[in-house]
């Protein structure tokens, strides 16, 4: 649905989300970790009229869980996309040549 979305390749969406969904808890906890180092419990207020600690600590959960996901998603795009772009620049012909045989000229 994103890579359609995006208007990408969405059986290479598919294939890529399959083939990565063993990552899903790795990626979960790490969110969640960036997110409660940055802002640790007690630091978003309690919901007003809602006495629940557990509900409190569900809400604070899941704003550590979006706030780390947004800090992860910025961090690690730039580093994917500037690594992936190194590779390109240095490999860009060999990669035309294996794709198909075409005759590049330097």
């Amino acid at each position: 649905m994103g890579a359609k979305l995006f208007k990408g390749n969405p059986i290479a969406g598919f294939i890529s989300g399959v083939a990565l969904i063993w990552l899903f808890p790795f990626l979960f906890y790490l969110n969640v970790v960036v997110g409660e180092t940055l802002f640790p419990y007690g630091i978003f207020p309690s919901a007003a009229g809602m006495p629940s600690h557990g509900l409190d600590a569900g809400i604070h959960l899941g704003a550590v869980f979006f706030i780390g996901m947004i800090i992860n998603i910025i961090l690690f795009g730039m580093v994917v996309y500037y690594l992936i772009y190194t590779i390109l620049r240095k490999y860009r012909l060999s990669f035309l040549t294996i794709v198909k045989n075409w005759e590049i000229k330097k």
